[in-house]
């Protein structure tokens, strides 16, 4: 009996033995694959992640056209918006210190107008009036010189007429400084006094343009009653329009006269040159902006402005190197995107580029760690090229 019972322990004892050797053979098998797989993962390849080789079908239906990337010097700008506007001294509005009524007008928004051209005519009492007064005044003072005159011969004689001398003077004088003021507000208004004195009083007063220009605003009409005051035409002169520009203050100190300005209109016409022609002194609104003032330097496109358009701008600030490709070439993802450089006859390897602010003609600046010199840059059919590389890149079912 007692041989039996150690024949049954040494028998669990060599199964136990034997199943600790299995376990841990089986332990051993699991890590030694474990391994390999990490090894696998360890060693792929990924120098082909970003490369693309295309089929003879794809690169000839793609129809791909090659360049180079290009060194070229290229302007730092600072953008900003503005309007066209006209300086205050070529915007006239039209008006008369004299209340009356329209008796007559030619002048509508957008006529042409010459300097002096007659616009409109007004009935004005307060203009006849003041015609009037003129007349009597310088007939009582014909008689006042006279008066003046017998008085200072009675006072040479007559110590007593001493004083009625000097009253007589003083009415001249009085008389005298009336009419100097007549005279100067019926210039004003227009008429002379070689006029009057020749033609008599005349009951219309003239409306008369003070520039050459364009009318803008005609907001009257025949038989309209017109204030004193009250504004009858707005007429503007086009010869000498700017832009006014908004910069904010990251940019001010950036701002100096002469720079280059490239502006580009809402119409979608072609950018045109300008250049700054003065500064501000002082940041406005709380906005924290500065105004800036720039010229059109062609005349002929300058005459093709229409105040109080907004547009666009560029002020180039300074010159500096800069990468630049064909816009084309760019596969743009925001801010940033890829070009594609070919290797090989049907290679092509995908680079990551940082689009900057450079721009000249058609090309682009990119920012790229990578010295491109000499490699065939895709100029066409680069977004082609992306959409199979993308294609590539999709899972595959299963």
């Amino acid at each position: 009996m007692s041989t039996l019972k150690n024949i049954t322990r040494k028998g669990l004892l060599y199964t136990g033995l034997i199943s600790s050797i299995c376990f841990a053979g089986i332990s051993c098998e699991t890590k030694t694959e474990e391994a390999e797989v990490d090894k696998k993962k360890t060693v792929v390849d990924t120098s082909q992640i970003d490369q693309i080789t295309l089929t003879q079908q794809q690169y000839s239906s793609i129809g791909i056209q090659l360049g180079q990337v290009k060194n070229e010097t290229v302007s730092d700008e600072v953008k900003a918006n503005g309007i066209v506007e006209l300086p205050p001294e070529n915007q006239a509005t039209l008006s008369l210190p004299v209340s009356g009524k329209i008796s007559y007008m030619k002048g509508i928004p957008g006529q042409a107008v010459h300097k002096g051209e007659l616009l409109a005519t007004l009935e004005s009492f307060e203009f006849i009036q003041l015609q009037q007064d003129y007349l009597q005044n310088a007939s009582q003072l014909i008689y006042q010189e006279k008066e003046l005159e017998r008085q200072r011969t009675l006072s040479t004689e007559n110590v007593g007429a001493r004083k009625n001398f000097e009253l007589a003077q003083a009415n001249q004088r009085s008389t005298k400084a009336l009419l100097q003021s007549l005279e100067a507000k019926l210039k004003i208004l227009g008429l002379s006094i070689t006029t009057l004195n020749t033609k008599g009083i005349t009951p219309s007063v003239r409306v008369v343009s003070s520039v050459n220009g364009y009318i803008t605003a005609a907001d009257v009409n025949l038989g309209k009653e017109v204030a004193a005051g009250q504004p009858i035409f707005e007429v503007v002169d086009k010869t000498d329009m700017h832009i006014s520009l908004t910069v904010f203050e990251q940019d001010a100190s950036k701002m100096k006269k002469d720079q280059v300005v490239m502006v580009q209109f809402n119409d979608g016409s072609k950018p045109v040159q300008a250049h700054v022609i003065m500064v501000g002194k002082v940041l406005e609104g709380e906005t924290r902006t500065l105004n800036v003032h720039a010229h059109i330097n062609d005349r002929v496109q300058e005459a093709k402005l229409v105040p109080g358009a907004y547009i666009n701008a560029k002020i180039q600030t300074g010159n500096r190197p800069a990468i630049m490709v064909p816009a084309a070439s760019i596969v743009r993802k925001g801010a940033t995107g890829f070009i594609y450089i070919k290797e090989k006859s049907k290679d092509f390897r995908r680079i990551p580029v940082q689009i900057g602010t450079g721009a000249k003609e058609d090309l682009v600046e990119i920012i790229i760690d990578k010295n491109l010199d000499g490699q065939q840059l895709v100029v066409k059919g680069a977004y082609l090229i992306d959409a199979e590389f993308a294609k590539r890149s999709e899972p595959v079912a299963e």
